[in-house]
């Protein structure tokens, strides 16, 4: 996970998804977010492991490298208590990392301050 001020500029290539951390201050306004966002199945379980199992089987995007943009991270999960907010930024680092990877993209989250 890395902090920017500024909006990267990605190739073609990139499948892009924004999340406004100003409307997802909870886990309950966020999973049907990034549900929407990332095409995840209609059996997604809207919970911390299968928010992982479907950030580490992104094929259903279609594209090889997928940046999740979070925009205003300060707000981001703000009015959940802090282990659980603590426990959704691991899932999202989690997902980051190659090894824990099912699908072979590379998925990256930028949070835009």
């Amino acid at each position: 996970m890395e902090f920017t001020d500024k909006r990267p500029v990605f190739s073609p290539e990139v499948f892009v998804a924004e999340i406004d951390g100003n409307k997802t201050h909870t886990l309950r306004s966020f999973y049907p977010r990034i549900a929407k966002t990332l095409l995840f199945p209609d059996y997604f379980g809207k919970n911390l492991d299968a928010l992982f199992d479907c950030l580490c089987s992104l094929e259903v995007v279609g594209r090889n490298h997928v940046v999740l943009l979070i925009h205003h991270p300060a707000a981001f999960l703000s009015k959940e208590k802090p282990e659980k907010r603590q426990a959704a930024l691991e899932v999202l680092r989690g997902a980051e990392q190659p090894e824990n990877r099912s699908d072979g993209v590379q998925f990256q989250v930028i949070c835009l301050r």
